[in-house]
């Protein structure tokens, strides 16, 4: 294939592409051309990407264009060019963590799990993505890397902290990204963004440092491309003590469960325009599985308010961990949320502890009738650009229904379930139950397939300047 437009590419599934490579249709160098090009007029306006490696990535696709003409492509994932979260380190490449506190940043010496796989299965890394201060709003507003923007409306959020990953890809930049998912990290700015995004059973895709809440996960364009990835990037690490192989299930979905949650009973009440989205998805995922049915939750109190708290003491952390002259970059809206975890004292931890706990034993009786779970990403739409959440007063307060399952380690993915009147985004979250990822990708895939047949029309993604500025409301 020759001449191969962007709007063509931003189209193509990974599998697609791969198969393009394979038969030497589609060839790597002008894949990367494409997007470079793509990161030439889109960047400036969006803000999504720095440490861009233009050479480099370059000559890495010409080196897997030569594989390909010799029958011997490396990995999974050859010529493939991805992006990766300014938190997940690689050689060469800046770590920032978002925010002005760490001065010029860390310049990686070694490369996470997921970057050494990427690069193990002849991925190529184009750009690091920006993301908020600490990780610790659902935003892309980074004291360090400035203000990221919707391309679906640039005066609209991308969410987080996976920010400029979501704002990349919508923009048609790359065929994937890894960001980190704590809260929601990757699954918000997917449903901002009108993307995919897998959060996996805690430790099937490994990272460093190892973590019992936080995971690494792939974001893309579609949910097809999710199974491919999991299997690319996950499985046993030695660094990271908490992963665990990829496993797959044979039971069908034809017959599975799933249960629907319009709300948790806790948090912000859930805008219209994203519960009729979610009822249109329980509609279409009818067919697909063998019952679909509502259910009211099971939790007796606000199970978020407890996991804000292990938030609050990890900002104080990173915040009194660098140099007392440094801490003045600290954006005050975040310093004020958690501040008052200086005084903490271990009662005090060791009752958000508690809380954290039985919110875990509430969140793992959802599953009780169910294989799968159906719900809203989040309560509301969107929210502007310049805003750290909906709540300045607790900039994570919108992640209800994200969160709850990093605590509990459950699987789970956002999938664009549809539009706002206003033609933005709006995601729905499938869940399993652990280790049950792989059914969970295809349950996406099925899903998403289902409501673009529904829909009838092909994808738009809001792909050049042009059409970036008119999106802008």
């Amino acid at each position: 294939m020759t001449g191969i437009t962007l709007e063509h590419l931003s189209r193509l599934k990974l599998g697609e592409l791969l198969d393009g490579y394979r038969k030497l249709d589609i060839d790597p160098v002008e894949i990367m051309d494409v997007t470079l090009a793509q990161v030439d007029a889109v960047n400036g306006q969006i803000n999504a990407l720095y440490d861009v490696r233009r050479e480099a990535a370059l000559e890495e696709a010409g080196l897997a264009a030569q594989r390909y003409r010799n029958g011997r492509p490396r990995g999974l994932l050859d010529g493939v060019p991805v992006t990766i979260k300014d938190s997940v380190h690689a050689v060469g490449m800046t770590w920032h963590h978002g925010s002005s506190i760490h001065g010029d940043g860390v310049v990686g010496k070694v490369d996470a799990p997921p970057t050494e796989r990427l690069k193990s299965h002849g991925a190529v890394i184009i750009a690091k993505c920006t993301m908020p201060d600490f990780g610790l709003s659902g935003s892309g507003v980074s004291s360090y890397h400035g203000i990221v923007r919707n391309p679906w409306g640039l005066d609209w959020n991308p969410g987080g902290s996976s920010a400029g990953a979501g704002a990349s890809l919508a923009a048609g930049i790359g065929m994937m990204s890894v960001g980190s998912d704590i809260a929601g990290s990757v699954r918000l700015p997917a449903s901002h963004c009108g993307l995919a995004a897998l959060k996996p059973t805690q430790g099937m895709i490994p990272h460093t440092p190892a973590s019992d809440v936080r995971s690494a996960g792939p974001m893309t364009r579609h949910a097809a491309d999710l199974e491919l990835l999991l299997r690319a990037l996950g499985g046993v690490h030695r660094d990271d003590r908490f992963s665990v192989p990829v496993t797959d299930n044979a039971d069908s979905l034809s017959s599975a469960r799933v249960a629907v949650y319009r709300d948790f009973g806790f948090g912000p009440a859930v805008e219209p325009a994203v519960l009729a989205v979610l009822d249109h998805a329980m509609r279409a995922l009818e067919p697909l599985v063998g019952s679909v049915e509502a259910h009211a939750a099971p939790y007796d109190f606000d199970a978020y308010a407890p996991i804000d708290d292990t938030f609050k003491l990890r900002g104080w952390r990173e915040h009194a961990s660098v140099a007392p002259q440094r801490r003045a970059a600290t954006p005050g809206q975040l310093l004020d949320w958690f501040a008052e975890a200086e005084h903490w004292d271990a009662s005090r931890i060791a009752l958000f502890e508690a809380g954290v706990a039985r919110g875990v034993a509430q969140t793992n009786r959802l599953m009780d009738d169910a294989e799968f779970l159906l719900t809203p990403v989040m309560p509301v739409v969107n929210f502007a650009a310049e805003e750290r959440g909906p709540d300045r007063s607790v900039p994570l307060r919108h992640c209800t229904f994200t969160a709850m399952f990093n605590q509990s380690g459950h699987p789970a993915v956002s999938i664009r379930g549809g539009f706002d009147a206003r033609g933005l985004p709006v995601g729905v979250q499938l869940v399993a139950r652990r280790f049950d990822d792989v059914r969970l990708c295809r349950l996406a895939a099925a899903l998403e397939a289902r409501l673009a047949s529904i829909a009838g029309a092909a994808e738009n993604w809001p792909l050049t300047p042009r059409k970036l500025a008119e999106a802008a409301t």
